[in-house]
């Protein structure tokens, strides 16, 4: 079970992220980088929600857990409430505009939302040559299997600390960079048993080179269909972006277990 904590207090917006994260401490003591929902606008210029980096940034610290991944930090949920709008009040009329879109974004995330373990002294760019073939193997698998589009030799999404570790971070853009979930959501799409997704790969700009992917030695270890049904049932509670009777739901489970299932997923 994914701990819960509450928001003590609040350090400083990233200088990084989409969602504008948080670095801030618990009230375990521990500092953590803030992920939540977002305020944005549809084509209209009318406000909305989105839950979907949020959904996709749990549903992958979930997954990967379930793995027993070596490469993703410690994570919990964390729960904004009136108290951390009120920590965060000094952002609501700041100059800075992530600032600013890092209070609203709070606005609209009260409830339970992700709390990544901040990695101290970290250093995020990196040459690909320090990094293990262990790594590079693990990093491809999970990153094809989520549909992680989010990491580039530009932006890699890999952090390492002070003692010489690699982290693997930032989901928000995994499940095919969140166009998944259109597909989904339509029910224009209906994914039949022989047509599960495996043309949507990560690896077009990608930090390791194309022999290394195609001549992966594959990774036996899987999440079960019933364990993935309930990671998805568990968020699905906290971001409400599935009706509780939708078969969306299903078809992600679908999708996912079956790219554990082949190395088609590398091909692209």
């Amino acid at each position: 079970m994914v701990e819960r904590r509450l928001i003590n207090k609040i350090q400083r917006v990233m200088g990084y992220g989409m969602t504008c994260p948080l670095h801030i401490v618990a009230d375990d003591g521990k500092d953590y980088i803030l992920k939540t929902r977002i305020k944005t606008f549809d084509s209209n210029d009318e406000p909305f929600t989105s839950s979907k980096e949020l959904f996709a940034e749990i549903f992958s610290y979930l997954y990967l857990n379930a793995l027993n991944a070596s490469y993703i930090p410690k994570f919990c949920l964390l729960e904004v409430n009136d108290e951390t709008l009120s920590l965060a009040q000094k952002f609501a009329n700041s100059q800075d505009e992530r600032e600013k879109q890092a209070y609203e974004n709070l606005k609209v995330s009260k409830g339970l939302n992700l709390g990544v373990e901040f990695i101290p002294n970290a250093s995020k760019s990196l040459p690909p040559r320090n990094f293990t073939q262990e790594f590079k193997r693990l990093t491809i698998h999970y990153d094809a299997r989520l549909m992680n589009t989010d990491r580039s030799t530009e932006n890699p999404n890999i952090l390492k600390d002070s003692n010489e570790k690699y982290w693997l971070i930032d989901f928000g853009l995994a499940l095919d960079s969140l166009y998944l979930f259109d597909d989904l959501k339509s029910k224009t799409k209906m994914f039949s048993p022989n047509e599960i997704y495996f043309d949507k790969c990560c690896f077009r700009d990608y930090l390791f080179n194309e022999i290394e992917r195609k001549n992966i030695k594959h990774l036996r270890s899987k999440v079960d269909k019933v364990a993935l049904n309930n990671i998805i049932q568990n968020i699905c509670k906290i971001t409400h972006l599935f009706e509780s009777q939708s078969q969306e739901k299903e078809y992600l489970a679908q999708i996912i277990a079956k790219r554990e299932q082949s190395k088609r997923i590398f091909n692209a």
